[in-house]
């Protein structure tokens, strides 16, 4: 049977008419009171007092006016504030005593580094600024956000969404970029993003700061991008002037085969590849290593190479040379690495060859020759090189610098004038930015004031003059050496002092009983300025007046009973004062309670490690 059709049966029925809502509905107005958002907001936050003591590291002044300085900027509008410090300011210090301080006022806050060191090194120095700081770490497998007070990341381990948001969850109010000059890359711009960095809004979202030695890129990219303003600098001739750097010379070195012209160039600078095949055309490494024999014979160095090959064929050179070396890349396992920097810095290997791995967060203050192998138009990274020989040292008075160069053409070349900041290059005659005899760094300045007349040093009357620095002999408490070479602190009734860490150039701030056994390790993972401070504060713990330099009483005769211990201790008296036959006793009781330690084993008087 056919299907019956009905369509033509179906009737439409019109729907019923409804009444307005507003013909029966009476609007009744909203008297809800409206709560204002009284969250405070990051300049709020910074400009509290915190609840607790601020960190137990005390900061250099210029160091606590960096602080200062983002505080204002944030309180400004900035949102987004840079900092830069040249290498050997402390840099570390200064984010992770803004980071203490911000975690008091109720704000949790990320750091980012670059490359996994780093973050190591972060998460040390944050723990020697606050011991109480619950450090959380995100990098590889481990996703440590819960529960801590600060989050140490790779940026390599944020560039998955999922685990910025992770971040943005956790509560983070506060992003900190070490070596900012990295972060107009796509994963520093996506976290900044995610976490509400660039939001108007000052109650959404984190703030950011940036801290590096040079706020530039060698490939040009616009930094503006992420930071918006630079609120604090301080230059390396500053930090020369004040004690904090040595100075430095500059030595070229020109070798005659090495035509720069005909090398390729990318990003505004020589690619690494070329560069690397034509200094071994130009058999650079034995005319560098002669160079170095000249210059700096006695001195220990560090020598940068554009290549993995070039770094192992310098190191080669020199030891055939006479000069024992080994070389370190990217691909150097983590045992070794430590091993051949341990070497280093007991002296066992005079030069330390590297592919471009040891221009950001590594610390040899002993080191006082630096060699450019690496020939460069960028000034920031020649500066990031030249800055690893300019920490101060016992001993140390100043570092060299030698310049490898050639025919170099159009292409200014990177040198040590540059190394006197953007400002004083502009006024130095032609040929002094081209030097071809040692240049004293600090000489650079009064060139620039000759030749220019409007630029003159901040807060000078005169030329810069540079005082001879030795760390221990800047400080105003009496430290003293064991027989071993262990520097310590008398303190009443205990002894303070300096044991090696693992890593070569950071130290442990320890303490003992002077006349009992027993002892503690009090902070680690520290450099050599940050623990002297620390072992100071330390020692004032333990006795309430800790012997000064210059103390009137020092300069006295020695007292009957000082002469009495001496004789029974076998010290020789002749010619000393009180102050000084004080410290010949301490010296000979230290060494009996701290030098069978085996904390200190590997101390000797080549140094540390």
């Amino acid at each position: 049977m056919a299907p019956r059709v009905v369509a033509d049966t179906v009737k439409t029925v019109p729907a019923p008419k409804l009444p307005t809502v507003a013909s029966t509905v009476r609007v009744v107005p909203d008297t809800t009171p409206t709560v204002p958002d009284t969250r405070p907001t990051m300049p709020q936050r910074a400009a509290a007092q915190p609840a607790s003591a601020g960190p137990a590291l005390k900061l250099r002044p210029y160091q606590a006016e960096a602080i200062d300085a983002i505080k204002a900027a944030w309180t400004a509008g900035i949102r987004r504030p840079a900092v830069v410090l040249p290498t050997g300011a402390g840099k570390t210090v200064v984010f992770s005593a803004l980071a203490a301080m911000m975690h008091e006022r109720g704000v949790k806050t990320v750091v980012l580094a670059h490359r996994d060191e780093l973050v190591q090194q972060a998460a040390a120095k944050l723990r020697a600024v606050s011991p109480n700081l619950r450090i959380g770490i995100v990098k590889g497998p481990r996703r440590e956000t819960a529960g801590v007070d600060v989050i140490v990341a790779s940026v390599q381990s944020l560039a998955r969404e999922e685990r910025r948001l992770q971040l943005a969850r956790a509560g983070v109010r506060l992003v900190i970029i070490d070596e900012c000059h990295h972060a107009v890359a796509n994963t520093y711009m996506a976290v900044l993003r995610d976490l509400g960095a660039f939001s108007d809004d000052p109650l959404d979202g984190a703030y950011a700061v940036g801290v590096t030695a040079t706020l530039g890129r060698s490939d040009r990219v616009a930094l503006e991008a992420a930071w918006q303003q630079v609120v604090y600098k301080r230059d390396i001739l500053d930090m020369i002037r004040d004690g904090y750097l040595v100075n430095a010379k500059g030595v070229r070195v020109r070798i005659a085969g090495l035509d720069l012209r005909t090398v390729k160039r990318s990003r505004g600078d020589f690619q690494d590849a070329a560069l690397g095949q034509a200094m071994h055309d130009s058999l650079a490494p034995a005319a560098i290593a002669r160079a170095y024999r000249e210059h700096a014979a006695e001195r220990q160095g560090i020598v940068f190479t554009p290549t993995v090959e070039m770094a192992h064929e310098m190191a080669e050179t020199f030891t055939d040379e006479g000069f024992p070396a080994a070389a370190i890349d990217g691909t150097t396992p983590t045992e070794q690495r430590r091993e051949t920097l341990a070497r280093f810095a007991r002296g066992e290997l005079q030069v330390l060859t590297n592919c471009m791995v040891l221009t950001e967060g590594f610390d040899a203050p002993w080191c006082s020759a630096v060699v450019i192998a690496r020939p460069t138009s960028s000034a920031p990274l020649y500066i990031q090189m030249a800055g690893r020989g300019l920490r101060p040292h016992p001993g140390k008075r100043d570092a060299v610098i030698l310049d490898v160069v050639g025919v170099t053409g159009k292409h200014k070349l990177a040198s040590i004038a540059d190394l006197a900041g953007a400002e004083r290059v502009e006024k130095l005659p032609d040929d002094l930015a081209e030097y071809d005899e040692t240049l004293d760094l600090l000489g650079i300045a009064e060139e620039a004031n000759a030749g220019g007349g409007a630029w003159q040093e901040p807060g000078a009357d005169g030329p810069l003059t540079s005082e001879i620095v030795d760390l221990f002999g800047m400080r105003r408490k009496t430290w003293l050496q064991t027989a071993r070479g262990v520097w310590f602190l008398s303190a009443g009734e205990a002894l303070v002092f300096l044991a090696p860490d693992a890593e070569p150039g950071h130290y442990q701030v320890a303490r003992c009983p002077a006349r009992e056994q027993g002892g503690e390790f009090l902070r680690s993972g520290l450099d050599l300025d940050a623990s002297m401070q620390l072992g100071e504060q330390y020692a004032e713990e333990g006795t309430k007046a800790l012997t000064s330099k210059g103390a009137s009483w020092r300069k006295l005769a020695p007292s009957q009973g000082q002469l009495n211990a001496a004789e029974r201790m076998g010290i020789a008296t002749d010619g000393m004062s009180r102050g000084d036959l004080s410290d010949a006793m301490s010296v000979v009781m230290a060494s009996q309670r701290i030098d069978p330690m085996p904390c200190v084993a590997t101390v000797s008087e080549g140094g540390y490690w």
